[in-house]
């Protein structure tokens, strides 16, 4: 169903379907998306190098980079939901409407990052990571906290009408193989073009010595991460309209916000 001003259309969805409207999405809107990289994810990435090079511990650089992660992927979800109800925006656009709740998300993801790194080797930690999968969008487009928030996402685990592990998998396989390709891009540019090094590039195990080149990683990583956060947007859609019959609902809302015009016309 195409909802009004909607730029995608509003309808149920299977998992691989999800990921390459991520996709995309992402293409189709990248100015956006790498304008809010730039200005909130390239600081986590310099951060989490300057780490590196003060105190020469890969680890601590690359959980550091994770534990920031969530700090743009707020940005990219909030303006994923402007931007799919018709909404234009700039970048300067987006970041004025992420401003007001960045804290509250931010804070939030980076606990429940912790607890599910610390239950990670048990099973529970991945278990609890799938279950706060939709955090982001509850907190940013529903503006639900505290009981109402975990009792959402419960509903919406419940009634999603696909695999969150599954969801997760395949994510995760697409991006890490972006990832890879994008650092092998990286590699040719940087020795063939540059020739900023000739052996010991990304490839290597130099790179856990070398906070330029771990860098690097950590910056392919960020470029291909709002697929991620894409797919999980998307994931919600889908869970709110398998759950909720939430097209029809816009559907409706759509056609009794023309029904003024249509008496006026008649008129």
């Amino acid at each position: 169903m195409k909802i009004a001003s909607s730029t995608i259309e509003i309808r149920p969805r299977k998992i691989t379907e999800m990921i390459d409207l991520a996709t995309l999405f992402y293409r189709t809107h990248l100015r956006v998306i790498f304008g809010v990289l730039a200005v909130l994810g390239i600081p986590v990435v310099l951060i989490a190098s300057g780490v590196h090079w003060l105190t020469g511990q890969a680890w601590l650089a690359i959980l550091l980079f994770w534990l920031l992660l969530p700090l743009p992927a707020g940005a990219v979800v909030l303006a994923a939901s402007r931007i799919v109800f018709g909404t234009h925006l700039t970048v300067g656009r987006a970041l004025k409407l992420y401003g007001p709740l960045w804290a509250g998300l931010f804070f939030r993801r980076l606990g429940q990052n912790l607890i599910t790194l610390l239950l990670m080797p048990v099973v529970a930690g991945f278990a609890l990571r799938l279950r706060w999968a939709f955090t982001p969008m509850i907190v940013l487009l529903e503006r639900l906290s505290g009981r109402p928030l975990a009792l959402r996402r419960v509903g919406l685990n419940r009634r999603g009408g696909a695999s969150s592990f599954g969801m997760d998998l395949l994510v995760g396989m697409v991006c890490g193989t972006l990832v890879l390709s994008l650092a092998i891009v990286i590699e040719l540019i940087c020795n063939d073009f540059l020739s900023l090094w000739y052996d010991g590039g990304l490839f290597s195990f130099e790179v856990f010595d070398d906070p330029v080149k771990l860098g690097l990683w950590m910056l392919a990583a960020l470029l291909v991460s709002p697929i991620a956060h894409l797919s999980w947007f998307f994931f919600y859609i889908n869970a709110r309209i398998r759950g909720e019959g939430w097209d029809l609902e816009l559907g409706l809302k759509a056609a009794a916000a023309r029904l003024p015009d249509r008496k006026e016309d008649a008129a």
